[in-house]
């Protein structure tokens, strides 16, 4: 009959059909994409938001050794292990972070309380004192004879021309002990410098082939990198760095010395020190040993819930005024 409309074959309506749930598939495919996308970008910015808040609290952290040393440095020109700079942070509650208590771990090392690689260069060459008490502190740590020369070349090599040459009689005439020196750590060219980068820190030494990983560990507790060459603080050194760099001065003596210094006999000068090593066969004006220090590291952990954030900074305290940061290394 006219006027009647037939309705369309079943084949036809089913292909509809399928065609409509394909195309809500997609959309909902795409709609979870875009969510699971967005997901991560919201946790990334509160991600970097959480690590910058952590950032500027271990900051904080940095500021508060500053002040500690400027503090200390107004109350006494020594600086000793008994000093407020010396006691550690364990755990304080920095803020809250990552919906929890935000603790920071920090601690102030006295980096002259270490033998400094710097010293192992001066005026252009090399020292043959500073180079013969690293060897022995090497040698007293049971490091090998082949690593402590590999190191020494490093250093060496690193900041042979961190300073002019020294224009004295004395730098311009041939040394024995300088050839000795030289032939230890396999240096030919006294003005040779490494094509590496200059050290900054124990952690450089890492790089260079053929040192072992393992001396360096055994090595970082007794030697610091520092710009400029440094004397030893007998107030805070270990006996190991003391009796590599005073010929003659055994271990147990400088342990027994010592001993004595952490009761509160500390060193008031140089001349101090020197007597109390009882051997008079020592100068006093060839001994580089002070009581006193100007450069310190700062070492700080932030811990939250979810992540724990790292901070090494090295500070320079010339007494006159907050100490300025010389470096600072951060990182998760």
């Amino acid at each position: 009959m006219k006027g009647i409309v037939k309705p369309p074959p079943a084949r036809s309506a089913g292909m509809a059909v399928i065609s409509v749930l394909l195309i809500v598939a997609v959309i909902a495919l795409l709609a979870a994409a875009l969510m699971s996308r967005q997901t991560t970008a919201i946790r990334s910015a509160l991600a970097e938001q959480s690590r910058l808040e952590g950032r500027w609290l271990l900051r904080g952290e940095l500021g508060r050794a500053r002040t500690v040393l400027y503090s200390e440095a107004q109350r006494t020109p020594l600086v000793r292990l008994d000093g407020s700079w010396a006691r550690p942070i364990d755990g304080a509650v920095a803020g809250e972070l990552d919906g929890g208590a935000a603790r920071v771990f920090s601690e102030i090392t006295d980096e002259q309380a270490k033998f400094n690689l710097r010293n192992l260069v001066q005026g252009g060459r090399i020292d043959p004192r500073e180079s013969a008490a690293f060897l022995r502190l090497c040698a007293m740590l049971g490091v090998p004879a082949q690593q402590a020369g590999l190191i020494g070349r490093r250093a060496i090599t690193s900041f042979a021309d961190a300073e002019p040459p020294s224009s004295t009689p004395e730098a311009a005439e041939p040394s024995k002990a300088i050839d000795e020196a030289r032939r230890a750590y396999g240096i030919d060219d006294p003005g040779a410098r490494a094509p590496a980068p200059r050290l900054r820190d124990i952690g450089d030494l890492l790089g260079t082939p053929g040192i072992d990983p393992a001396s360096v560990e055994r090595l970082r507790p007794y030697l610091t990198v520092l710009p400029r060459a440094t004397w030893i603080n007998a107030n805070t050194a270990g006996p190991e760095v003391l009796a590599a760099w005073v010929p003659g001065l055994s271990l147990e003596h400088a342990k027994a010395m010592l001993a004595e210094r952490d009761h509160g006999q500390w060193f008031i000068n140089r001349g101090d020190f020197v007597n109390r090593l009882r051997m008079p066969q020592i100068d006093e004006s060839d001994v580089r040993i002070g009581i006193t220090s100007e450069w310190f590291r700062v070492a700080g952990a932030l811990r939250t819930p979810r992540t724990t954030l790292l901070m090494r900074a090295l500070l320079h305290d010339d007494k006159a005024g907050l100490p300025s940061v010389v470096w600072l290394r951060e990182g998760a």
